[in-house]
């Protein structure tokens, strides 16, 4: 298990200095709350990010910026060291944030009168792409199967429902993908994105594939790219990415679509900057750091998370007996299911809040088969979430 005194980069900082941080994160709740909800880091900025949004400051570089290509270049050459995806730069385009590419992708891609598939439980967000869109939506929940990934042979684990996709598809002008897969913690293999890739190409289907948290990856599995499965892949993805969650810089406003069919860049060529927004500056500036210089703490910041993740296995049960939960493949974001936990069965955050004053996300709002689930992030110190785990140890949910 990492431990902090065992890193050189990554700086994790105590509660005081992160409340006068000021992030949503710890803003929202009272002060005697810990909050472990939105899915934000507690770590410091990763220092080539943080030096290089200081010396853009220093500079003043606050107008417009400059388009020399250096923001696709510095993308396209981390997708392909780090997930051997080749991406030309050309493909590539900047808007402020991953659900708005996600809504321009289906707006300017798929038919208006055609639905967009949702798997659930979601990212609460994808619930509201069709109103904002007007495009009805079709839910298919995602199942439960005999797994084959990292949990070892007999294991169980999170999947898409092949079948139902395919009856859903026959409706369908899109599906919104995330991959990895927020909040089940998946990571999905080769041939399972290659099975959705034949249904979607089959029926005419667009993916549009969320990777924001592909930085997040724990060994041994790994991130595979939709678009990159092969040539089909490539036709029917729109992948839509950002350094949000591998850097902690939601806030710069700087995401990246990549459109691996010349069909979608030459419609969205013609599409007005209004309709897609634009990356800030030095939402750029942080991208390009991140991806050039940002991998070694990266790997520091993913070894310290998958010892937060040796210590939830270790006291998590102890602390709620009862919790259901399987190591996350990626992300910072534990799906736990507690409805076998007395007091737990139903809404269970708002509880865990008002007894032991910690913060997770409720289930529900992820969909209704999140009833009796919470979404806990441990991306932060080990400090700060031996004190949850204290909390909720030390509390009753059935009196």
């Amino acid at each position: 298990m990492t431990d902090s005194t065992d890193l050189k980069l990554v700086c994790v900082p105590d509660e005081t200095t992160l409340r006068r941080r000021g992030t949503m994160k710890w803003t929202v709740y009272p002060d005697d709350v810990l909050p472990a909800w939105v899915a934000e880091s507690d770590f410091a900025t990763c220092p080539v990010v943080h030096d290089a949004i200081r010396q853009a400051v220093d500079n003043e570089y606050f107008g417009y910026e400059r388009r020399d290509g250096s923001p696709q270049r510095a993308f396209a050459e981390f997708q392909r060291e780090r997930f051997g995806w080749d991406v030309d730069p050309k493909w590539v385009r900047l808007v402020p944030d991953v659900v708005k590419g996600v809504a321009v992708a289906i707006d300017e891609l798929t038919p208006a009168d055609s639905a967009i598939v949702i798997t659930t439980p979601s990212y609460f967000p994808f619930f509201d792409v069709p109103r904002a869109t007007k495009r009805p939506a079709i839910f298919v929940p995602m199942v439960r199967t005999a797994g084959s990934g990292t949990g070892g042979s007999g294991s169980e684990e999170w999947a898409f429902d092949y079948d139902a996709l395919d009856s859903a598809f026959e409706q369908a002008g899109s599906m919104i993908v995330c991959n990895p897969y927020n909040p089940l913690g998946r990571a999905f293999r080769p041939e399972e994105l290659q099975r959705l890739v034949e249904l979607a190409d089959r029926h005419g289907v667009r993916l549009i594939s969320d990777e924001i948290h592909a930085p997040v990856v724990y060994s041994p599995a790994t991130h595979t790219p939709t678009a990159s499965i092969s040539d089909v892949a490539a036709q029917v993805t729109v992948t839509v990415t950002a350094t949000s969650k591998g850097w902690n810089t939601a806030g710069l406003h700087c995401a990246q679509m990549v459109f691996t069919n010349p069909e979608d860049r030459a419609v969205m060529d013609k599409v007005h900057p209004l309709r897609t927004g634009a990356a800030s500056t030095l939402g750029q500036v942080s991208m390009m750091a991140a991806y050039v210089q940002g991998q070694e703490w990266l790997d520091e910041e993913l070894a310290y998370l998958s010892g937060n993740l040796d210590l939830l296995e270790q006291r998590l049960p102890q602390a709620l007996p009862g919790a259901q939960f399987e190591r996350p493949e990626a992300s910072f974001l534990l799906w736990v299911d507690l409805r076998g936990v007395p007091g737990l069965a139903e809404k269970p955050a708002a509880k865990i809040l008002e007894r032991a004053r910690v913060a997770f996300s409720e289930g529900t709002s992820f969909g209704d088969e999140g009833e009796g689930h919470v979404r806990i992030n441990f991306a932060t110190s080990r400090a700060i979430l031996n004190e949850i785990l204290d909390r909720l140890e030390a509390v009753s949910f059935t009196d």
